[in-house]
């Protein structure tokens, strides 16, 4: 078997209204009665049965991902589409399609181990993410190089959904994310 490495990268930008936004979007979240994940059998498989760590979610709507009529969507939705326009347009797509969109909170000792995801291309928002708070870490499946993120609140990151990648164990502080998965609609000939 031969590999060809091609380019390909991570891109780490911030949502520019994010102060006008954290608190609503946390205030609509704390009013969520919404599920735990602890543990999830899915990301077992015969190759990482090693390194597996329990996932363990404190509050998150996984269920409901699909849902884009969700109060807290309703804010966050609109500022990261604009904010992602610069983004593809640089990587020759001409639009996205939101397929999902989800939040996690994390309190001590939370993780989510290696994983990947459907879809043409993930990513990240970090919502309430004090200093001290874990990291997410990626791993390209070409290097299997893993990297930790260095982010900071109101940063998101996006990259192709088959990159590995896991939410370290988080400290006592408590950590809120915004995840997403998205295809790409169309693109302009590359040079």
């Amino acid at each position: 078997m031969k590999k060809i490495q091609i380019d390909d990268c991570i891109c780490h930008s911030r949502i520019k209204n994010h102060s006008q936004i954290k608190d609503k979007i946390l205030s609509e979240i704390d009013k969520c009665d919404d599920n735990s994940l602890k543990f999830n059998q899915f990301y077992i498989n015969s190759y990482a049965e090693e390194n597996v760590t329990p996932d363990s979610i404190s509050k998150l709507d996984w269920d409901k991902s699909e849902d884009e009529e969700r109060p807290w969507c309703k804010i966050f939705l609109p500022e990261f589409c604009e904010d992602i326009k610069e983004i593809f347009s640089s990587m020759c797509y001409t639009g996205v399609s939101i397929k999902q969109v989800w939040y996690q909170q994390y309190l001590e000792g939370d993780t989510h181990g290696w994983h990947i995801h459907g879809h043409h291309f993930t990513g990240v928002y970090y919502l309430e993410y004090p200093e001290g708070c874990s990291k997410t870490e990626v791993c390209s499946p070409f290097s299997l190089k893993a990297e930790q993120m260095d982010t900071v609140e109101g940063d998101f990151i996006i990259f192709p959904a088959h990159y590995i990648h896991r939410g370290l164990p988080n400290s006592d502080i408590r950590k809120t994310i915004i995840s997403f998965n998205f295809d790409v609609v169309g693109n302009i000939k590359p040079n």
